[in-house]
């Protein structure tokens, strides 16, 4: 079974491989979707929601300086680096992160699959 959470969280970043505007300091209020997979338990659930937010929320870099997280904090390298680290919090409690889908703003987002 498959379930979906939305987070959000505020950041500031500066891009520095990048030749315009975002090289320099600024920030987004991300948006992050999990698609999370793990067998439904038999009280119904796959897992209780307020458990993995919390778990998911303690792992955001919320109001974090994202260049302190990943060298080059594209929405591409963001998205991958936190893949890799909640998917390994996720796996610890017996749940699969099969989708990660960060968005740097309404109309841009970075997806990583696994």
């Amino acid at each position: 079974m498959l379930i979906k959470l939305i987070r959000s969280f505020s950041s500031a970043h500066r891009l520095p491989h990048y030749d315009g505007p975002c090289h320099d300091l600024h920030g987004h209020t991300w948006k992050a979707v999990f698609i999370i997979e793990g067998p439904v338990k038999p009280d119904g659930m796959v897992c209780d929601f307020k458990v993995v937010k919390k778990l998911l929320d303690d792992n955001l870099p919320d109001h974090k300086f994202l260049n302190d997280w990943v060298e080059n904090p594209t929405a591409e390298n963001l998205a991958q680096f936190l893949f890799t680290k909640i998917g390994a919090k996720l796996a610890g409690t017996g749940l699969k992160l099969k989708t990660l889908e960060i968005w740097e703003s309404e109309n841009a987002a970075a997806v990583v699959e696994g």
